[in-house]
């Protein structure tokens, strides 16, 4: 075999290689995002033993009510944060449509929708799955955590026309929607050590006029799902699950008001 035979044969096999290593290490990385950030079984596992709440699996992910759903319940159609399993949110998803132990719940409907990789940002478009899920709901909001709070800020932008309005959890705004009649709301934790505090802020301007921002004490970044702690945030005396109940009652009041199934 010639010399130059076998650079080229050493230069293949070079090639091979390294493509074989890229190939591992994006496989890899594929498994990481895929299986997700959580969830804490336990806690998911207290919702769905609750005869106050329903959870059940749909096309587009995770829906939780409190009761029969009918054109006057109100739907979220929800994403996830950046890694995090869509199940992660099912507690917090309990505590927006039960308003706490014992009360017989607001009629509220959740759609924790499931993302690509647990990737908001590769399925932006997917509460379209969320509103097919379930066509008896006539009124819709999208929302969510983090990177899905941001993503939701997106489809909102782009279907305006068709949404009550958006619902933020430790997340900001990249679209203008100043210009929008969309109702929103911003739950921000006050010991959230992760989001962009400059560029939250900033973000506020993009919001609609009339959106209200709502600072919840003692309450962290990862205290908005059940997937454990996350790197960078802040320490918080407050129990998990305690802000997940926090966060859902404070999203839950603002949808419909402080009103449930009992009353009138």
């Amino acid at each position: 075999m010639s010399p130059v035979s076998d650079r080229r044969r050493t230069a293949t096999l070079v090639g091979l290689g390294v493509l074989a290593v890229a190939l591992v290490v994006a496989a890899g990385v594929g498994v990481v995002f895929a299986v997700g950030l959580g969830p804490d079984e336990e806690a998911v596992a207290a919702v769905e033993g609750s005869p106050d709440v329903t959870v059940e699996r749909v096309d587009a992910g995770y829906l939780v009510s409190s009761g029969p759903i009918t054109a006057e319940t109100t739907g979220l159609a929800y994403y996830p944060g950046g890694r995090v399993n869509a199940e992660s949110y099912v507690p917090t998803a309990a505590a927006i449509v039960t308003g706490g132990d014992g009360d017989p719940g607001r009629d509220i409907a959740v759609v924790i929708v499931e993302m690509p990789l647990n990737l908001a940002v590769l399925g932006a478009d997917r509460a379209d799955g969320a509103v097919a899920s379930v066509p008896a709901i006539e009124s819709w909001y999208v929302g969510g955590h983090s990177l899905g709070g941001a993503m939701a800020c997106r489809y909102a932008a782009d279907n305006a026309a068709e949404l009550e309005g958006l619902v933020l959890h430790a997340a900001y705004c990249d679209r203008d929607l100043s210009g929008t009649d969309l109702r929103a709301v911003s739950v921000l934790g006050t010991a959230d050590g992760v989001i962009d505090a400059e560029a939250e802020r900033e973000g506020r301007a993009l919001l609609p006029a009339e959106t209200e921002i709502v600072e919840l004490d003692g309450v962290n970044h990862a205290g908005f799902g059940a997937y454990g702690s996350q790197r960078g945030d802040s320490p918080v005396s407050t129990a998990p699950a305690e802000m997940r109940v926090i966060v859902g009652n404070a999203t839950g009041e603002w949808l419909v008001g402080d009103t449930t199934r009992g009353d009138g």
